[in-house]
Order: C-alpha cells, then sequence, then structure tokens
C-alpha cells in the first residue's frame, strides 16, 4: 500500500493538528497513469466535460445576480447549501438545484464546491473530503457576514460519490461539543444517487467479474478502489474494513465521528433511482443492503408516465427488521455488531460489509428517502436526477430530471422534521 491509500490517509489525518492537515490538503494530487494517457498530462476537462451556455445556465446567471443584488439589500439570517459534485464531475453539476434554491429564497447561499474539479475526484474519498474541508473553510472565513448578512443554518448537498465526501468532510467539520459546522446550525444532509454501501454487488457493476473491477480500480484511481470496496485488498489483515464501513462507525482511534457528526443534522435524506441507473443502482443509493428483484425493477422502468416517485416516507432502524438490522443494537459494542452483521462469505472483495453500513448508517437516526424512477429503455437516469445540462447534448437528455429537482428544491426548503 502506498501512503496515497485512503485508510492510511485517514490515520495520518486523525491525530495531527488542524493547520497540519490544512497544509497537507493543499498539495496537488497527480493524476493516474492512466488517466494521464487518457487525457494528456494536463489535468484540464476532457471534451465530454466541456460545458456551454445552455437554457439552463442563462437561467441560473439571472438567479445569481438577482439573489446577489438582493443579499446586500438585506442583512437577514442565511441558509448556506454546500453542493458537492461526483466522480469526474465538475461544480457546474448541481446547476439546476442551485437555480431553484436561488429563485424561490433570496436568502439562500450557495457554496458550489470545485476543489476537486475537474480530474482531481479520482484520488480518493480522504483526499477529496480533506480538500473539501478546506474550501468550506475558506468560504465562510471569506464571508462578508456584515454586508451580507449571518449565515445561521448549513446543508449539504452531495451528488453520486459526493455523498461520499460530504460524509467525510463534515467529520472534520463537526464540532463536538456545540453540534454545530463553524458555529452554524447544521439542517439537511441530502445525497443524490449516492453508492452509499459502495458498488460491485449490486445492477450493472455485479456483472463485472472482480479481477476486472480491482484492474479498474488500480488504473482509474483510489476513488474507485473506495468505490469497489477494493481499498484493503492485499493487507495481511483479512478482517480490515474498507473506507466505506470505517465511515459508518464512530472511529475514535482516527478520532473521527462519523455517525455522531450525521446524526446532529435536523435530517437526513437520500434520493434514490428506482431503476435505469447504470452507475449507481438503486440499493446503494437508498441504503438498502438487499438485492431488488429483477421484476421489480422492470416494472419501475416501465411505468407509463415521465419521471415518477414510487417511494416518500421515512425509514428507522427499527423498522428494518426484514433486513435483519434491528435485532442489533447501535449501541452494541464494535466486535458485537461486526459478528453479527457481516456475511461470513463473500464473492467478490468486501461486498460482506453491506449489511452492516446499512446498520452504522440508519443508527444515525430517521431517513427520509425518495425513490423516482425515469421509465424507459436506456439506464441513463444517473444524470437525470439532478437534470445535468452541461451542454445543448446532455440538456437534451437528462432536462426531464428537472421536475425531480424542484421536490429537491422544495424539500430542502420546506420545514418539515424529517
Amino acid at each position: 500500500m502506498t501512503t496515497r491509500d485512503s485508510l492510511l490517509m485517514l490515520k495520518q489525518f486523525g491525530n495531527v493538528s488542524a493547520t497540519e492537515r490544512k497544509q497537507r490538503r493543499r498539495k496537488v494530487s497527480e493524476p493516474s497513469a492512466l488517466l494521464k494517457k487518457m487525457h494528456g498530462e494536463s489535468v484540464s476537462a476532457p471534451n465530454w466535460m466541456r460545458t456551454e451556455r445552455t437554457d439552463m445556465r442563462v437561467r441560473f446567471e439571472a438567479a445569481s445576480a438577482k439573489n446577489a443584488e438582493a443579499m446586500t439589500s438585506n442583512r437577514d439570517e442565511k441558509h448556506l447549501y454546500v453542493f458537492v459534485h461526483g466522480l469526474g464531475g465538475s461544480e457546474d453539476d448541481l446547476l439546476a438545484l442551485a437555480t431553484e434554491l436561488m429563485t424561490r429564497d433570496e436568502n439562500s447561499v450557495i457554496l458550489r464546491v470545485s476543489c476537486n474539479t475537474p480530474m482531481r475526484s479520482f484520488d480518493g474519498v480522504v483526499a477529496g473530503g480533506e480538500r473539501i474541508v478546506d474550501e468550506v473553510e475558506t468560504f465562510a472565513e471569506e464571508y462578508d457576514e456584515k454586508r451580507k448578512g449571518p449565515l445561521t443554518k448549513i446543508s449539504f448537498v452531495g451528488n453520486s460519490m459526493g455523498g461520499l465526501y460530504c460524509r467525510y468532510a463534515l467529520t472534520r467539520l463537526y464540532e463536538r461539543e456545540t453540534k454545530t459546522i463553524l458555529g452554524m446550525e447544521m439542517h439537511t444532509f441530502m445525497t443524490t444517487a449516492t453508492p452509499h454501501l459502495g458498488v460491485g454487488e449490486y445492477g450493472y457493476f455485479e456483472l463485472v467479474p472482480g479481477p476486472l473491477r480491482m484492474w479498474a480500480g488500480e488504473g482509474l484511481g483510489q476513488s474507485v478502489k473506495d468505490l469497489a470496496l477494493f481499498d484493503v485488498e492485499g493487507t495481511e489483515d483479512t478482517n480490515e474494513m474498507p473506507l466505506l464501513a470505517r465511515m459508518t462507525i464512530d472511529d475514535e482511534e482516527s478520532n473521527m465521528f462519523f455517525i455522531e457528526a450525521l446524526s446532529a443534522f435536523r435530517r437526513r435524506c437520500a434520493f434514490a433511482n428506482a431503476a435505469n441507473d447504470f452507475l449507481v443502482s438503486y440499493e446503494t443509493a437508498s441504503i438498502r443492503h438487499e438485492k431488488l428483484s429483477r421484476r421489480q425493477e422492470a416494472e419501475w422502468a416501465s411505468l407509463n408516465s415521465g419521471p415518477t416517485v414510487v417511494f416518500d416516507g421515512v425509514i428507522k432502524l427499527e423498522d428494518r427488521k426484514a433486513g435483519g438490522l434491528a435485532e442489533v443494537q447501535p449501541t452494541a459494542p464494535l466486535r458485537e455488531r461486526v459478528e453479527k452483521l457481516v456475511k461470513k462469505n463473500s464473492r467478490v472483495g468486501n461486498e460482506r460489509w453491506t449489511k452492516f453500513m446499512e446498520h452504522g448508517l440508519r443508527s444515525a437516526g430517521p431517513w427520509r428517502h425518495v425513490d423516482v424512477s425515469f421509465p424507459g429503455p436506456l439506464p441513463i437516469a444517473h444524470n437525470k436526477i439532478i437534470a445535468l445540462q452541461r451542454n445543448v447534448v446532455t440538456a437534451k437528455l437528462f432536462k426531464e430530471g428537472e421536475v425531480i429537482v424542484r421536490k429537491q428544491a422544495e424539500y430542502l426548503m420546506s420545514d418539515l422534521d424529517l
């Protein structure tokens, strides 16, 4: 293992001073050899990520200008929304949601995280998460409170792997004594199509042979290894937790309180694609470790309608008796939880940890789940759930997702406790 591996970085960052952590994470990571071969020595965005002046960008710029003008005319309390993109993404990925929020509420302050753009998102959850911590801290330090009004609330919205970035970053930003982040009330934690349980065991990735997944992890960077739960392959300790599993416990040894920080939010919400998501399947995005039946997925994919919400409700740990989770108390010793929840056998990698990870995440408190279906023959729902519109082509493909984005904005602005 190298010093770039996520678990080693986690231990290195855990017990050093805040100043030293900031110095370390400001170092620019080198892209992997395969990425250099694919896109050249430069880490600039490849052609397929180029942005154009779409209708959505025009609407965003108008909403942003109006929001900036209103910001200086009132000094009301402000709500900071931290938007985080996923693997190979950019700060424009959540443009539709940013536009909705600014149009609806002039007291919304949007931070579209850009530190992992365009190609820095391949060096692991820890490395990218640390850069996000730095960007959020810097934004709060430079924010002009006297001119714009105080930041009193903070919410995180993570898309795809961005949700994992958020879960990592918030535990660094979380202040245990006050249960706040940088003095702000922790309001909403929301993810869209995030692989909370990793990828590999579910959906289309289940069809990819394990050795090929491991090769992809080695070639495409640490992030893919983290997502596929291969980050501890090759270690002498066969019981070593993958990073994503470690991120579902309070790790006192590394001074990382993942679940305590997550539970400090007023509410948690996960939007998931019920069908047609080629990259992040329903099970991992909706934090349900049991495999979805092909029949049910086909039924959702063939609905005779446009974008449809197939489930909208709150799930608590005690509701998951069918999944075998509720029989284990969240306060049970870690060793006992591992013995009862970790699968004894696994076909590939460390997929045996998925049940353990769901239990840990649900022990943070109730989650609201919004499962949506984009019917049709193509598995391109992953970008529809955020109405991705970087250019003319993506606008045509994913624009119909705006109806779901409006629902996301309504939820973020609502007074619902869950």
